[in-house]
């Protein structure tokens, strides 16, 4: 498969021998398709890379919601914020019980 479908001449060859006029790019999943990009590039170097993103551009950009991106990103931190924010509590508890137990232990002697 790389080397035919993904060599823009050779898949091109295979298409005109097979009648077939569409692109490969819209049959792969959009959300596999910067995998896709990435072997072309490791496979057949930037001129074969720049050729699929040229026929792939509008369906790389169709599955990006950058406001949905971002909604993510801030959940992510809110939630390590938070994980934070109870570990600081945690440790503050431990260390009033400490204060707490070196005072009784002053009162006592």
């Amino acid at each position: 498969v790389i080397q035919t479908q993904l060599h823009s001449q050779n898949r091109a060859e295979l298409c005109r021998l097979q009648g077939i006029d569409r692109s490969l790019y819209s049959e792969i999943d959009p959300l596999h398709l910067p995998e896709v990009l990435s072997l072309i590039a490791q496979r057949h170097g930037q001129g074969e890379l720049y050729a699929a993103v040229l026929s792939s551009i509008m369906t790389l950009f169709s599955t990006m919601n950058r406001e949905k991106c971002i909604q993510q990103e801030r959940d992510y931190h809110a939630a390590k914020a938070a994980e934070h924010t109870a570990k600081v509590e945690e440790l503050d508890k431990e260390l009033a019980t400490i204060k707490e137990a070196a005072a009784a232990a002053v009162r006592n002697q």
